[in-house]
């Protein structure tokens, strides 16, 4: 058996890398056919934020373990209550090849979420093994930290941007709102992957420190510089809304004095 500190030829390499490859191409491919299998489930679940308001759901979770009264989670409740509403639209479908594509981009994005875990799982343990000892000790939580950024990033475009995007497009005219399938899946999942990447941004910034390419200093120096390249990736990230790029430049920007905080703590890391 080969010693794991035996350095690997470029043939073993290869084929180490396609043999991920295989792993993540299997696991896009189950995934994306269990999607397909569960595309009214999957449908009903892209629906809800626009069926019944998130944040009226997160608004009734908090009555019902904090209570409504005397209290700041009571006052939270009460004004995301007062925030809500029903978004008046209807989802139809213009034509046969519409329904079509509205079912294989269900199965296929869901086989992508789905499998990414499993694919960056993929990369991860690729690219591990080039690491030295103290760079494979912080892996583990970093690899970790990036998943929660992530699903946190997600989460928050669920339950609040989704919901706050919908109403505003679905109040802009006094029209009748038929929006089509296809494009509503795509609108909302675009959102929640743009807002899973986005969040990011600390994590980012801690790793452009680590290298040595920039301080915390030099960050909190350059704020203005990154609140304009903010906006123009929050345009880039969301659809062309205003409501959808405000929604996630405010949230960046708080991220982004987080990643003043996490580039501080590799700074002293690095000094001890």
């Amino acid at each position: 058996m080969k010693s794991k500190d035996v350095a690997m030829t470029f043939w073993e390499h290869l084929e180490e890398l396609r043999r991920r490859i295989i792993f993540s191409l299997i696991a896009l491919g189950v995934f994306t056919v269990l999607g397909l299998s569960f595309t009214k489930p999957i449908k009903y679940v892209l629906e809800l934020p626009m069926k019944s308001p998130m944040m009226s759901m997160v608004a009734n979770a908090i009555d019902a373990s904090a209570g409504s009264e005397g209290s700041t989670l009571g006052f939270l409740a009460l004004a995301l209550h007062s925030g809500t509403s029903s978004v008046e639209a209807e989802l139809i479908l213009t034509g046969p090849f519409q329904s079509i594509m509205a079912f294989l981009t269900i199965g296929i994005t869901t086989g992508i979420l789905l499998s990414l875990p499993i694919i960056l799982y993929q990369i991860w343990m690729f690219v591990f093994p080039a690491l030295n000892r103290s760079e494979q000790r912080l892996a583990v939580p970093l690899f970790f930290t990036i998943i929660f950024f992530f699903i946190l990033g997600a989460v928050f475009a669920y339950f609040i941007v989704v919901p706050v995007v919908l109403q505003f497009a679905a109040g802009l005219f006094q029209l009748k709102n038929l929006w089509d399938l296809k494009f509503y899946i795509t609108f909302v999942t675009q959102l929640i992957l743009g807002f899973g990447v986005a969040f990011e941004l600390p994590i980012v910034m801690a790793f452009l420190a680590r290298i040595g390419v920039i301080d915390s200093q030099g960050f909190r120096g350059k704020q203005r510089h990154a609140l304009l390249g903010i906006c123009v990736i929050s345009a880039l990230l969301t659809p062309a809304d205003p409501g959808s790029m405000l929604l996630m430049a405010i949230p960046l920007f708080v991220l982004y004095q987080l990643g003043i905080f996490f580039a501080f703590l590799v700074e002293q890391e690095a000094e001890i």
